[in-house]
């Protein structure tokens, strides 16, 4: 029996040694904070993650300093959202010797989004399809308005400022393609569009190391089980205020509302980098005096004060919404965590809690 032992021990060495972290984990780097949380969430240990654009800034209007390209240039994989929604990125993408992985590019064939929401979000996301039972009206504001900011704004907006202008010609720094051509590009905001993204980093890295293709799919796995039960949770969690209307700042969190079934009346801006025309503005106003909504969401990314002004003299609860996960820990767990603290910003102002 003793002379068994060490082949017993090489065996249990060999047997465990396949679910064992790398000893060198892969160098990752994100375009912005969401995918980061994605990617630390569901590989913990298996790689070291890193973001591009500094805490607060925004992909909508950000410029590339030379040390970011080289970050992008030293990474072992660059992952971004794509064209559609950090335009800014294109070029130096393009001239990268190891390809990144764009998580919102149709050209190949694999867009971020669920069988489910994958051929709605093109045609029914302007509608915010998730409430059409009864709240058709209030939709129209966020319809309307999507179709407004690319002429309205255009004319009430683009004379008192060529910036905002450039903006209103239909392309909005390249989020208004987003919305015609891949449906919403914010795809952190749902679980299911999350998981089609970590799937997608799942797949690039066993390409790129299969010797670990085992590990990726093992954490792959937990990622998504972690997932499904946060979100069972949450489901809960937000039943409870689904009915009380609300705007939010600019159109970031369509997927979010529409996954959890909440009644968002519109926003005020699709481009956060531009002001919403009068018509929005009275739009907003006349939904607010009439009690349709209980609160108006802000960002930590934007200061707003035309949303101070709308709301003066109003009985209207402020909330903050962070689109790009700002304050949240890239740990694992992180993109969890984020969710969590969506669920609980809006509950906290929907409730008055």
């Amino acid at each position: 029996m003793p002379a068994k032992l060490p082949l017993l021990f090489v065996s249990f060495l060999l047997s465990t040694s396949a679910w064992a972290a790398p000893t060198v984990p892969v160098k990752l780097l994100t375009s912005i904070k969401p995918i980061q949380l994605i990617a630390t969430d569901m590989l913990g240990e298996l790689a070291q993650v890193d973001v591009l654009l500094p805490p607060g800034s925004s992909p909508h209007h950000y410029s590339l300093k030379p040390s970011s390209i080289r970050k992008i240039h030293s990474a072992d994989l660059f992952i971004w959202g794509g064209a559609d929604l950090e335009l800014f990125l294109t070029k130096s993408v393009s001239q990268l010797e190891r390809p990144a992985l764009a998580l919102l590019d149709d050209t190949d064939g694999h867009p971020v989004e669920s069988e489910e929401t994958g051929h709605e979000d093109e045609h029914e996301h302007e509608h915010e399809a998730g409430h059409e039972d009864g709240h058709e009206h209030e939709h129209e504001t966020g319809h309307e308005d999507e179709h407004e900011a690319g002429h309205e704004d255009g004319h009430e907006d683009g004379h008192e400022d060529g910036h905002e202008d450039g903006h209103e010609d239909g392309h909005e720094d390249g989020h208004e393609a987003g919305h015609e051509h891949s449906g919403d590009p914010h795809f952190w905001m749902t679980p299911e569009r999350a998981l089609v993204a970590a799937d997608m980093i799942k797949d690039r890295l066993v390409e790129l190391y299969p010797d670990n293709a085992a590990l990726y799919q093992q954490a792959y796995q937990r990622f998504e089980q972690r997932l499904a039960h946060a979100d069972q949770q949450l489901q809960e969690q937000l039943k409870l205020v689904s009915d009380v209307g609300f705007f939010v700042f600019h159109d970031a969190f369509s997927g979010f509302v529409e996954h959890y079934q909440l009644r968002q009346l519109g926003y005020f801006t699709v481009d956060p980098g531009r002001k919403p025309g009068a018509r929005r503005l009275s739009e907003i106003r006349e939904a607010l005096e009439n009690e349709q909504a209980q609160c108006v969401f802000v960002e930590p990314q934007f200061k707003a004060p035309v949303v101070d002004s709308l709301i003066r003299g109003l009985d209207i609860r402020v909330g903050r919404l962070d689109p790009l996960a700002t304050e949240v820990s890239a740990v694992s767990g992180g993109y969890v965590d984020y969710l969590e603290s969506l669920a609980d910003s809006f509950s906290g102002c929907l409730s008055g809690k």
